[in-house]
């Protein structure tokens, strides 16, 4: 073959695979007349197929009348990054109990990945966001190109085991928004020879830049923009859902220092453990004494006795502010469905029955408002919570601990389990974000985010009612002909907010106990060892930038001057 014909095959193919890789995974959204007429449902698998196997057989046809010069150009022009961009707000909701907390960590000490880690690889996934262009990791969470190359932010910080259902997060996305019509200045586009049709690739020919304010007075968010939720639901695991997207978060938008006030549930049953296993019967928890003890948190407290202390991030401050505290009651049967379609109101569609027996153990939740939170917060305040409840503590230990003059050193006690917490909601001042819900009917009544938390539900509901026929087989069986042996008892159980109490010999009151160092202490030993938080950061900016800028001059050198193409 002669060189410059085999030159010109290598160029093609590796057109072809450039705009192939590109289409991958984007799942544009068809127009209504597509779709009628092939009565094909939006993103089956089949239907992108037949979509990439017919797309590419027509650039194949037109690719083969293009020069070397057209074909090595245009390949230039798809090596672009990705100019056409907006910044978006996601509200996503998450059951933590596979998942090492929300936020992740390059050092991941948890055998379980993190939720942001799936939210990472759906991101890149879909061609969302660019990658960082480690080869290989394209895909995976070392190809997120970092928080500062998308504008990412996130309103809170889930530990492990934590739930949220209104967690919000702001990133920069590719979108589907037409190009600004070009100027005078611009360069001519590549077009293809006379007589042949221009291809709508997907993503977009000969990409420009476009800020957010850019808008078409004919473009619709709600019908013509790329489809978040259902593109990042299709590639996220069913207990992360995106719930809906907000196209006009406002400028310099962090999800983070925007939000005004975050809202916590911890949900726990009443009697908390098994009948039968607290000494003198007490089991029930007193509801009223906790709700007493829970209305003292209101208002703007140090908060050092009711958080675990970090020294690598040199807290010397602790008070927050807590707007609302009550326990409140809630009906455990299944949900019921309303006609409302879930993406006309920001309200939820389903709502619960009055239950019909009290034979079940009653379910309650604290309900708490605050501005922000310290680590572990919530689940300290609700391990004192329980212990009030238990008749343990008083209502006034709630104060006391919150007076840090008096009591400027934490007693140690053990913090409420994870599994029961979820992160509620996020508030933003009025007006500020808009939701576009991701609830989407098909032809045939199916809703694919309803039929994936059903699945979800129905499997948890299954396993309750089978643990809860064993349970009521044990329960209620003829006493054992066997001697039953008891613990000792002095061991007092204590309700920690997990499946089982916990035992921790003779109870001990909490300001009897041992008392941390003071924050201050802490934090200096802190510094002795490791040094200055604020000063590691610096350092590490410095060596990033120090990194890049090596790798960008290693780039330039290499590139310099080549104008030879080679396919591995």
């Amino acid at each position: 073959m002669h060189p410059a014909a085999s030159s010109l095959a290598v160029a093609r193919l590796l057109l072809l695979r450039l705009r192939l890789r590109q289409t991958t995974h984007l799942g544009r959204r068809p127009s209504t007349t597509t779709a009628a007429a092939r009565n094909l449902r939006p993103f089956t698998t089949s239907a992108l197929d037949t979509a990439r196997s017919a797309m590419e057989k027509s650039r194949q046809q037109l690719y083969a009348q293009w020069s070397q010069a057209e074909l090595i150009s245009r390949i230039l022009e798809l090596e672009r990054p990705m100019e056409i961009t907006r910044h978006i707000a996601l509200k996503i909701a998450y059951l933590g109990a596979n998942y090492g907390g929300f936020e992740y960590h390059a050092n991941n000490t948890f055998s379980t990945p993190t939720v942001e880690e799936q939210i990472f690889k759906a991101l890149l996934k879909a061609r969302l966001v660019p990658n960082s262009g480690l080869p290989g990791e394209e895909e995976t969470v070392l190809g997120w190109p970092g928080d500062d190359a998308v504008s990412y932010s996130k309103c809170g910080r889930t530990d492990k085991g934590v739930s949220a259902f209104g967690q919000v997060i702001g990133v920069r996305v590719r979108s589907n928004r037409p190009l600004p019509k070009p100027t005078a200045a611009a360069s001519p586009a590549l077009t293809p020879p006379t007589g042949d049709t221009v291809l709508d690739d997907g993503f977009g020919t000969h990409l420009q830049d476009q800020s957010d304010d850019d808008s078409d007075p004919g473009f619709d968010d709600a019908k013509d923009e790329l489809i978040y939720p259902q593109i990042l639901n299709r590639l996220l695991p069913p207990d992360i859902r995106v719930l809906a997207w907000c196209p006009t978060p406002p400028p310099g938008f962090s999800a983070r220092f925007f939000c005004e006030e975050r809202r916590y549930r911890y949900f726990f049953t009443n009697p908390p453990i098994a009948p039968g296993t607290a000494k003198d019967g007490a089991e029930m928890l007193d509801i009223d004494a906790m709700r007493t003890a829970a209305k003292l948190f209101v208002g703007d407290h140090d908060f050092r006795n009711f958080c675990k202390l970090d020294a690598s991030k040199q807290i010397s401050r602790f008070d927050r502010v807590i707007k609302h505290a009550d326990i409140r009651a809630v009906d455990p049967l299944p949900p019921t469905f309303s006609t409302a379609s879930p993406s006309s109101s920001s309200s939820s569609s389903l709502s619960s029955t009055p239950s019909p027996t009290n034979s079940c153990p009653k379910l309650y939740y604290l309900e708490l408002h605050g501005s922000a939170f310290l680590w572990h917060q919530v689940r300290h305040m609700v391990a004192i919570l329980f212990l009030i409840g238990q008749g343990l503590e008083s209502p006034s230990l709630v104060s006391t601990l919150l007076d840090a003059t008096t009591h400027p050193c934490k007693p140690t006690y053990e913090m409420a389990d994870d599994r029961a917490l979820v992160l509620w909601d996020c508030i933003y001042p009025a007006n500020t974000l808009t939701w576009i819900y991701a609830g989407t009917a098909w032809k045939d009544g199916r809703d694919d985010l309803v039929d994936a938390v059903w699945s979800l539900w129905h499997r948890a509901r299954i396993d309750e009612l089978l643990s809860a026929g064993l349970l009521g087989l044990i329960a209620n069986a003829a006493p054992p002909s066997l001697p039953i042996h008891t613990r000792s008892p002095v061991s007092q159980p204590l309700v920690v907010g997990g499946c089982a109490p916990v035992y921790r010999g003779r109870y001990v009151p909490v300001l009897d106990r041992p008392r941390m160092e003071r924050v201050e202490v802490i934090n200096n030993r802190y510094v002795e060892k490791k040094g200055d938080w604020a000063e590691n950061r610096n350092r590490r900016v410095e060596a990033r930038k120090a990194k890049a800028s090596v790798r960008e001059e290693e780039e330039e050198r290499r590139g310099g001057g080549a104008d030879v193409y080679v396919m591995e």
